[in-house]
């Protein structure tokens, strides 16, 4: 543009004037473009390691021949440049890659499909009713019968600090997610629900995307190494480290299990905390949404929270609540993550007790 603005007025002023003026070098004034192709031109030979020289049209010839002519191969110009730095020629992978592209040869690229994630604009959410925003993580439990560790899955409700949904596995894959949200979107039959997650690969799983999409659930993501976009369920497995595992050893995943339907229920119903002016989420949920459409559940002692992954298959013997170390009643421990294992040695002792 100013190369322009110096050709049209160069009748006017001198050259050194109008480059003064337009603050640019006198040199661009006197550069001509020649057209062609910028840079060194590309050699049209390649040497060998005892200093013959070879035409590119042979090395294309060796690579068709003697590379890509030998059975199942289907090496990219990486692995091209090796085999000819093996047959004693002296190039490099941009020569090779040159070479390959001008004839054909390179492997088409594959486009992965990735899906474009959502991620989180605000740190903290405000003005959030109940079941419109949904956060969800994973914790490591360990449990000292199975000297191994198990994934603890929690979906909290911002607006009220109510935990919806739970599960507790040995493996935790999207399907597990899938349901979890399945038991809560059934359960309280919310329109919308905007869900934030982590980047955990259960999370970015196109099953887990497709399902929130049939949903009617947004997923958004926090950015990398910023767990504090996540804080409040970060802050809800604070409060499980030390008032749970801290405080007890597991014999078994059921008897985790049995462990955390309790505290969940008592940490819905009657933790009182700060950030709701110090009384229980549901009371909380109750008195301050008191018109909002949803309600949250009426939960017993000793029932399961609605989107665990176990509800519906212990739903009929929930409110039974047995020790597990009671010889008495004949009750063993159980390491093994088999519901439906573990539902059957259950009834089985419940028609033993006579219940």
């Amino acid at each position: 543009m100013k190369r322009e603005l110096i050709t049209e007025f160069a009748q006017y002023a001198t050259t050194k004037q109008l480059c003064h003026w337009l603050n640019i070098n006198r040199s661009t004034c006197y550069y001509k473009p020649s057209g062609g192709k910028r840079g060194v031109k590309p050699s049209t030979h390649t040497l060998t390691r005892e200093g013959q020289a070879v035409s590119n049209e042979k090395i294309v010839e060796t690579l068709i021949s003697e590379v890509f002519g030998q059975e199942f191969n289907l090496y990219g110009y990486q692995l091209s440049t090796e085999e000819l730095k093996a047959m004693g020629y002296v190039i490099n992978h941009k020569k090779t890659y040159r070479l390959m592209g001008e004839n054909g040869l390179l492997l088409n690229r594959h486009a992965r499909n990735r899906s474009l994630r959502q991620w989180v604009k605000w740190r903290k959410i405000q003005n959030a009713t109940p079941l419109e925003y949904l956060c969800m993580d994973i914790k490591y439990v360990y449990i000292h019968g199975a000297k191994r560790n198990a994934y603890l899955l929690a979906i909290i409700d911002v607006a009220t600090r109510y935990v919806l949904g739970w599960s507790l596995r040995f493996t935790m894959k999207h399907t597990d997610v899938i349901l979890c949200l399945h038991g809560i979107v059934q359960g309280y039959k919310a329109k919308h629900i905007m869900l934030r997650t982590d980047n955990g690969s259960q999370f970015i799983a196109h099953g887990l995307s497709n399902f929130c999409k049939n949903n009617g659930i947004t997923q958004e993501f926090t950015h990398v190494s910023t767990p504090e976009e996540n804080s409040y369920v970060e802050s809800l497995f604070s409060q499980v480290e030390k008032e749970v595992i801290q405080r007890y050893e597991f014999d078994s995943l059921y008897h985790a299990r049995d462990v955390f339907q309790r505290y969940f229920n008592w940490h819905n119903n009657k933790k009182r905390r700060h950030a709701l002016g110090r009384i229980s989420p549901a009371a909380y949920w109750n008195s301050v949404f008191h018109c909002h459409p949803v309600k949250p559940q009426t939960v017993q002692s000793g029932e399961f929270v609605k989107g665990d992954d176990s509800y519906k298959k212990i739903k009929k013997v929930s409110s039974l609540v047995l020790p597990l170390t009671n010889s008495q009643h004949g009750l063993s421990l159980l390491n093994q993550d088999d519901n439906e294992n573990v539902l059957n040695l259950f009834e089985k002792n419940v028609q033993k007790i006579g219940v």
